[in-house]
Parts: C-alpha cells; sequence; structure tokens
C-alpha cells in the first residue's frame, strides 16, 4: 500500500505552531483623566463628593459708618456616585488542559485581563455619554446634523471651557530646532473613536503626534493637537448609531478639564482575579477548574462645565 498524505492521520498532516497568534487589544482611553478616588470598605454603597459653592465678590466700600455689611452664607454641592459589581469567569475542563498543547491557564488570564480593562473603559465611555453635556459640530460642509468637526467646533469648545474656568490638563510643548515640526499649547484632552481620524487630520491647524517637538511626551494612542485640544483615539471611541439628521452614526468627542469627573474603587473590592482549582470547583471527579474576575466601582462626571460632548459625524 502506498502511504500518501490522504492516508496519514491528522497528527502527522499538521504542523502546529506552539506560539499562539495575537489578537486585539484596543487603547484604553476613557480613565485616562479621571480623577481616581478611593471608597473605604464597610462605608455603604453611596461615594458622595462635595463642592463648595464660591462666594460672592465685595465691590462695596465698606465706608465710615461703622455699619457691618450683610454677610454671606455658605453653601454646598453633594455628588454620589453608587458602587456597582461586576465580573465574568470561565470554566475550563481537566481534558483540554491534559490534551492542549497551549498554556490555556495562561492564555485563559491574559484574556480575562483584557476583559476586565475594557470593561472599566465601556463603563466610563457609557457614563460619559448618557451624562456629559452636549455641543454639536456645525462648522461643517457636510448638510448632516450634526457635521463633521471642523476648525471652528474646535474654538467653540476651547472657548467654552475656558469661559467655565476650567483647568488645562496638559502644559507647553515647546518648539525645538527639528525640521517638521511645531510647538504643541498647554491643552484640554479629547476621547474620540478611530473612526475620526482622517477628518482630525483636516482640522485647520491640527499638528500629528509625529510633528511634535517631542515626541517622547505624545501618549501611546495620541493622534495630535488642534488648538488647545489633544485627541486620543480608540477603536472603543463612543458611538451613537444611525443617529445624525440624516441617519449616519455620530461619534461622541469627550472634551475633559481638569478634575471634570471621577472613577472610584472600593477598598477590599478593587479588581481581583481568582482562580479555584478542580480538587475544589470540579465536583466529586474534579473535572472542571474555573478562573475569573471582578471589581467593585463607580464613575461620575463631577463638574458638568468643565467636561463637554463634542457630537460629530464623519465626512467619508
Amino acid at each position: 500500500m502506498n502511504i500518501t498524505t490522504s492516508v496519514l492521520p491528522a497528527a502527522v498532516q499538521i504542523s502546529y505552531n506552539g506560539k499562539l497568534l495575537a489578537f486585539e487589544q484596543p487603547d484604553l482611553i476613557h480613565g485616562l483623566f479621571a480623577d481616581r478616588k478611593r471608597m473605604p470598605k464597610n462605608a455603604g454603597e453611596i461615594f458622595r463628593m462635595r463642592r463648595m459653592a464660591k462666594l460672592k465678590t465685595a465691590l462695596v466700600p465698606l465706608g465710615n459708618s461703622g455699619i457691618t455689611p450683610p454677610g454671606q452664607t455658605l453653601s454646598a454641592v453633594d455628588i454620589d456616585a453608587k458602587i456597582e459589581h461586576y465580573g465574568t469567569w470561565l470554566s475550563i475542563n481537566e481534558q483540554v488542559t491534559l490534551t492542549s498543547e497551549d498554556p490555556i491557564l495562561n492564555e485563559a488570564a491574559k484574556r480575562l485581563g483584557i476583559a476586565l480593562r475594557e470593561t472599566e473603559d465601556e463603563l466610563l465611555s457609557s457614563m460619559l455619554a448618557t451624562t456629559a453635556s452636549q455641543i454639536n459640530c456645525t462648522g461643517g460642509v457636510s448638510g448632516d446634523s450634526p457635521t463633521e468637526i471642523t476648525r471652528s467646533d474646535v474654538d467653540t469648545i476651547v472657548r467654552t471651557l475656558k469661559n467655565a474656568s476650567a483647568k488645562m490638563i496638559s502644559d507647553n510643548i515647546e518648539a525645538e530646532d527639528k525640521f517638521a515640526t511645531a510647538p504643541v499649547r498647554q491643552a484640554y484632552w479629547a476621547l474620540c473613536s478611530t473612526q475620526l481620524i482622517g477628518n482630525l487630520e483636516q482640522i485647520g491647524g491640527f499638528i500629528p503626534a509625529a510633528s511634535y517637538p517631542n515626541t517622547t511626551r505624545a501618549l501611546q494612542s495620541e493622534w495630535g493637537s488642534a488648538s488647545n485640544i489633544r485627541y486620543v483615539v480608540s477603536a472603543l471611541g463612543s458611538v451613537s448609531p444611525l443617529a445624525s439628521a440624516n441617519g449616519f452614526d455620530i461619534y461622541n468627542i469627550f472634551n475633559v478639564a481638569k478634575e471634570s469627573y471621577a472613577y472610584i474603587e472600593q477598598d477590599a473590592a478593587t479588581a481581583t482575579f481568582i482562580y479555584t482549582p478542580p480538587q475544589i470547583a470540579g465536583g466529586p471527579l474534579a473535572l472542571n477548574s474555573t478562573c475569573g474576575f471582578k471589581f467593585a466601582s463607580a464613575c461620575k462626571v463631577t463638574y458638568d462645565i468643565w467636561l463637554i460632548n463634542q457630537r460629530a459625524t464623519r465626512l467619508n
């Protein structure tokens, strides 16, 4: 009998590469500029933050009458965030680990780690999309509502945040004697989808991150800057599907200033990886092991005039 590839057993016909292929790991941008806070354990489920209101200025001279002018009263605004618990897990049969060449538990831990951080990022993105104040882009030529983002729309955001006395997050990147570079202004940050990359580069005065005088001061997910805003992009950027006047997707661009939103973690319930061996999780025959993660957190806009959701469509 002739031995050919058609009669060889499958294990001989297949050359197996023991190194697993890479998998997608999107940039996680929505927590980059959050004000991180910790809630102590045994303190309930509501985390309360307080802001004292401004006092009025005193513009009337006291004079020489000796009469004491009326005083003022301190007031405060309380902002509450409710701690919620999240988690997921995998069950792995013992026969998988016995027969597979892959380091299954190691790979499961990696995937769970990515899922955990993406969960945090999506929770922040959803919170910003549903609670932040909104401004539509209007300076574009698409005829849609909102339009694509333009320089006039960027200037509107900068002006609105400055009028609200919002503090910028990053310092200047000063000019250097390097070819094809430009200085970068002190800036707020904008968080948006990778789908807007082409439109960002059409903004008047846009500076790509590769053209910064010192590229080491650019974030990994940073695409560039325009006016006093620096843009980071992610495949997980917020999108409202088919929500424009003409039925196209609306892309949410979260423009954030310093201390405009918070991410709260609860002590004793921060992100935890949990592995249970088959001797405990697998029943009488110890058939299965489990691994998973859980955490408790909350997120909240803490000053809505310092955080603006700029809504834009994409000009193809």
